[in-house]
């Protein structure tokens, strides 16, 4: 089982759904989040993170965002030796269903669709983590 300890990055272009991401994951017990609004900022946070003993254990991650999206974040973090096995969630509407298939050939860990309650994060971490760490 995960520790409620792991450092989490949430990454979305939209100020409100990270807040209520943030507040999800606080929610569930969860106290060392790192938010992004987008993939360059979340790359190079990720990247800070990886030299401290504070290492992002878990990432969050809107599929759709302007510039790179999520899909292009994904393929970034699988192709860093440092990351590839890192639970990576994908945060997507109904309408994005296509794009999740294509976000499974990356090695996405699960995926939530907005909008989601406690209970569906809570299972959709822990199913990413069981992938990635059993």
């Amino acid at each position: 089982m995960f520790s409620k300890d792991i450092h989490i990055l949430v990454v979305d272009d939209s100020l409100n759904i990270r807040r209520m991401v943030v507040d999800t994951l606080q929610r569930l017990g969860f106290s060392k989040i790192t938010s992004a609004e987008d993939v360059p900022e979340a790359e190079s946070k990720l990247e800070y993170f990886s030299k401290t003993e504070n290492k992002i254990g878990l990432i969050l991650s809107d599929l759709n965002m302007p510039g790179p999206s999520g899909l292009d974040f994904l393929k970034s973090v699988r192709d860093r030796s440092d990351t590839k096995d890192l639970p990576f969630l994908l945060v997507t509407t109904e309408s994005e269903k296509g794009a999740v298939i294509q976000a499974a050939a990356l090695g996405v860990s699960s995926y939530v669709v907005k909008p989601f309650t406690v209970e569906i994060m809570s299972k959709r971490i822990k199913d990413a983590w069981t992938k990635h760490n059993s």
